[in-house]
C-alpha cells in the first residue's frame, strides 16, 4: 500500500447528535467527507461545497452535527440539523447538505473531493476498474478515533464484486460494491478510493512483460455498512460430551443470529453525482450562479477556484495528490485513454 496523502484525511468530518456529544468526542455517530461541484456557469471561478454522509446515520440516527478540524489543531462544530440535510432521491443512503456558506479555508482545515475525480461510469469503463483493484476508505474508527480532535483511520482492501443489488438500511434493493475490507460502526459514510500505482495492472504487464508505470486514484463511493450473513447458534460442548451451563440458557440448537462477512458496502461514486444532479439540488447552483456571477462581475466575488482550499482543484494538490502514483506525472499516454 502507498503512502497515503495526509490531505486525504482532512476530506472527512465526523457526525453527532448535538454539540455536548461532539466536543466531548462522544463514542457514537459517523463519518461524511467534503465534495466541490463546479458552477455550470463559471466552472473557474465558482464552485459548490457539499457535505456527503449516509441517510441512516444523518436522518434516521439524527447525527447531523458536524465536527471539523481546524488549522490550530482544534475543532469547529458545525450545528446542522436533520432536516438540513436532504435525501434527494428516496432511494440510496446518501445524505446531502450544502457547505458553501460555512467552511472558511482561512480557518478549517478542510480538503475537498472535486467530482473530476469521481470514478464515474466513463471512468470505470476508460480504465477497466473491475475485481481486484485496490481501495482504501477514511473514517472514523470509534475506539480510536481522536477524542476531542479527528483523526481518521485508514482501512484497506480490494473490489471484490462490481455493482450489483444489495438492500440499503433504506429498504432500497439499490446497486452496491462489495468491497473486501473489515469494517465497523463510526465508518459509516466513509469515502473509499480505488487506485493503481506501479506494477499494479497485471493485465498490462501480462501483455509487456514489463511493470506497468500507469496510476490513478479516484472516489469509488460511499461506505454505508458490512454484507450482513445469518450465523447459526450451536451448543458448545466439551470433549466429554458435557455442555457449558452457562450456555445452555442462551443457546437453542438450530436458532440463528445476524452477523457481519467483513464484506464492505459501497455505493458508487455515479451515483452521488447522479443525486447531486437532480432538480432539488442542482436548481440551487443555479440559482447560485447568478448570484455570484453578478457579484463576481461587480466586485470579483468569489475569489478564483485556486485561491480555494481544495485539495484536488488546484496544481500544487494535484501534485500531492499523485505522490500515490509516484511515476504517475511521467506515465506514458494510452491509447483509451481521452
Amino acid at each position: 500500500m502507498p503512502k497515503i496523502p495526509l490531505q486525504l484525511l482532512d476530506s472527512t468530518f465526523y457526525l453527532y447528535k448535538n454539540r455536548d456529544d461532539a466536543e466531548k468526542g462522544k463514542n457514537y455517530g459517523g463519518t461524511g467527507f467534503f465534495i466541490t461541484v463546479p458552477s455550470e456557469k463559471y466552472p473557474d471561478e465558482i464552485i459548490y461545497i457539499y457535505g456527503i454522509s449516509n441517510w441512516h446515520v444523518v436522518l434516521e440516527s439524527g447525527n447531523s452535527i458536524i465536527r471539523v478540524n481546524t488549522l490550530d489543531g482544534k475543532v469547529d462544530i458545525i450545528e446542522y440539523e436533520p432536516t438540513e440535510w436532504e435525501w434527494v432521491q428516496r432511494k440510496d443512503d446518501i445524505a446531502v447538505s450544502p457547505l458553501i456558506s460555512i467552511l472558511d479555508p482561512r480557518k478549517h482545515s478542510s480538503n475537498l473531493i472535486a467530482t473530476e475525480y469521481f470514478a464515474t461510469d466513463k471512468i470505470i469503463q476508460q480504465h477497466g476498474i473491475n475485481v481486484g483493484d485496490d481501495v482504501f476508505m477514511l473514517g472514523r474508527f470509534m475506539d480510536h478515533d481522536g477524542g476531542i480532535i479527528n483523526m481518521p483511520a485508514a482501512r484497506f482492501g480490494n473490489i471484490s464484486v462490481m455493482p450489483t443489488e444489495i438492500k440499503q438500511p433504506t429498504g432500497y434493493m439499490g446497486k452496491s460494491y462489495c468491497i473486501d475490507a473489515h469494517s465497523r460502526t463510526g465508518f459509516s459514510g466513509s469515502p473509499v478510493f480505488v487506485y493503481r500505482t506501479i506494477g499494479t495492472d497485471l493485465n498490462e504487464a501480462q501483455e509487456t512483460g514489463f511493470p506497468s508505470i500507469s496510476g490513478f486514484c479516484y472516489l469509488l463511493g460511499i461506505h454505508w455498512g458490512q454484507f450482513a450473513e445469518e450465523w447459526e447458534i450451536k451448543e458448545i460442548r466439551l470433549k466429554e460430551k458435557k455442555t457449558f451451563s452457562e450456555n445452555r440458557s442462551i443457546i437453542t440448537e438450530g436458532g440463528y443470529v445476524e452477523g457481519y462477512s467483513g464484506m464492505t458496502c459501497v455505493i458508487p461514486a455515479q451515483n452521488i453525482l447522479d443525486l447531486l444532479n437532480m432538480p432539488e439540488v442542482k436548481n440551487e447552483r443555479t440559482k447560485g450562479d447568478e448570484k455570484y456571477g453578478i457579484r463576481r462581475r461587480k466586485t470579483g466575488f468569489p475569489p478564483k477556484a485556486e485561491s480555494v482550499n481544495r485539495s484536488m482543484d488546484n496544481p500544487q494538490h494535484k501534485e500531492d495528490f499523485n505522490s500515490l502514483l509516484t511515476a504517475a506525472a511521467k506515465k506514458k499516454p494510452q491509447a483509451d485513454e481521452t
